[in-house]
C-alpha cells in the first residue's frame, strides 16, 4: 500500500477556449450574413485576399511561392 499522501496536480485546461472561439466563428459569421449581408459576403473574399497578398499588397503567401 502507497505511503506517499501529496496529492496529484490538477489536470491542465488549457486550449478550450480557442476550440470555442472556431466554433464560434461560423456562427457569428452566420448573424453577420442576417445584418450586413454585403459585408457579410465580401469578407471571406477580403480574407483570402489580404492572406496571399498581404495586408500592404506586396507580400502574403504569393511572395513565397515567387
Amino acid at each position: 500500500m502507497p505511503t506517499d499522501s501529496t496529492t496529484p496536480p490538477p489536470a491542465s485546461r488549457r486550449g478550450g477556449w480557442c476550440c470555442l472561439l472556431f466554433a464560434a466563428l461560423p456562427v457569428v459569421w452566420f448573424i453577420a450574413v442576417l445584418v450586413l449581408p454585403k459585408w457579410a459576403f465580401w469578407y471571406p473574399v477580403w480574407v483570402g485576399a489580404a492572406i496571399w497578398n498581404g495586408t500592404d499588397g506586396q507580400g502574403g503567401i504569393s511572395h513565397l511561392l515567387g
